[in-house]
């Protein structure tokens, strides 16, 4: 009777060394499956697919209106053709100039932000100059694919662009793709005093310019936006995209094929699935072999 209690003593130890065992391994797996399944809903939430029923149409662009009513800071559109840029703009209202760094254009917290207009500016992109900040982020969301354009070839075929402002679409011309610091005052520059200082700024741009567009004029009675993100190297580094505003629309050249709604971007994972869904499966199925195998040992050695 004593040796069966002993091995009934045995065995339940047993499992317990089992589970604990399962949970020492499940725990920094399930961690790590919530890491990234955290990361992909802050993808999710800059996923341009989430913004496209808001997108402006001509000539009563009802869904952006009705963006507008949400947040009434939203102030414009920008489309950077052949790119994942396709997103409202913001500015905000009471001079905040974080707002929008975790904000976004519904005026709800997400780590991705929104796309905003520096709060120096005019929020109808009626200065000389008006500098638009974004998140660099991957997956080509947000302004994640602005550094693309430091590749020479990727400037050439990626010249045109749309703004929404002012119940109109205008054509955006891109002409030049420098890097700059953060806080170099020469290039996020506000305040012109009149045309000569708009043609040095104009040709500054030119001198520091990693690539510059010949064929597009542009002069100080042009209107430009700067598309400003992130880049990589030190903190402060920065990658900057400027482009012309002109009255023409100009057409976009590449073609989108959409995801029918599903809000998964195919690139993300195999056949279309996110990883972090198949960490959690695999997660599942180690669970399940483990348990199994302790069972039948239990059972061997009852």
């Amino acid at each position: 009777m004593g040796e069966g209690v002993a091995r009934k003593v045995v065995r339940a130890l047993r499992e317990l060394v089992n589970y604990a065992l399962i949970a020492v391994l499940c725990l920094p797996l399930a961690m790590g499956c919530y890491a990234l399944w955290d990361s992909h809903q802050v993808y999710e939430r800059a996923n341009v697919d989430q913004w496209q029923p808001y997108k402006p149409t001509e000539p009563e662009p009802l869904s952006f209106w009705e963006l507008q009513r949400i947040n009434t800071e939203v102030c414009a559109w920008i489309s950077v053709y052949g790119t994942g840029i396709d997103y409202p703009v913001c500015q905000a209202a009471n001079g905040d100039q974080d707002k929008y760094l975790t904000i976004d254009a519904k005026g709800e917290y997400s780590l991705s932000g929104a796309l905003f207009v520096d709060v120096a500016n005019e929020g109808d992109f009626s200065n000389f100059a008006t500098i638009v900040y974004g998140h660099h982020m991957e997956n080509d969301v947000m302004f994640g694919q602005l550094t693309d354009f430091s590749d020479g070839e990727f400037f050439e075929g990626h010249r045109y662009g749309n703004l929404f402002v002012g119940d109109k679409n205008r054509g955006l011309d891109f002409f030049c793709y420098l890097d700059a610091d953060a806080y170099d005052r020469s290039i996020y520059r506000h305040v012109f005093s009149g045309a000569g200082e708009r043609e040095e700024y104009l040709a500054l741009l030119r001198e520091r310019a990693r690539h510059w567009r010949d064929e597009v004029e542009v002069g100080e009675q042009d209107r430009i936006v700067l598309l400003s993100t992130c880049a990589q190297g030190n903190t402060n580094a920065r990658a900057i995209l400027v482009g012309k505003v002109c009255d023409k629309k100009f057409k976009n050249p590449f073609v989108k094929i959409p995801n029918f709604g599903t809000g998964v971007d195919a690139r993300e994972g195999l056949l279309g699935v996110p990883d972090w869904c198949w960490l959690a499966l695999l997660v599942l199925v180690a669970l399940v072999v483990v348990i199994v195998r302790s069972r039948r040992a239990a059972r061997a050695h009852a």
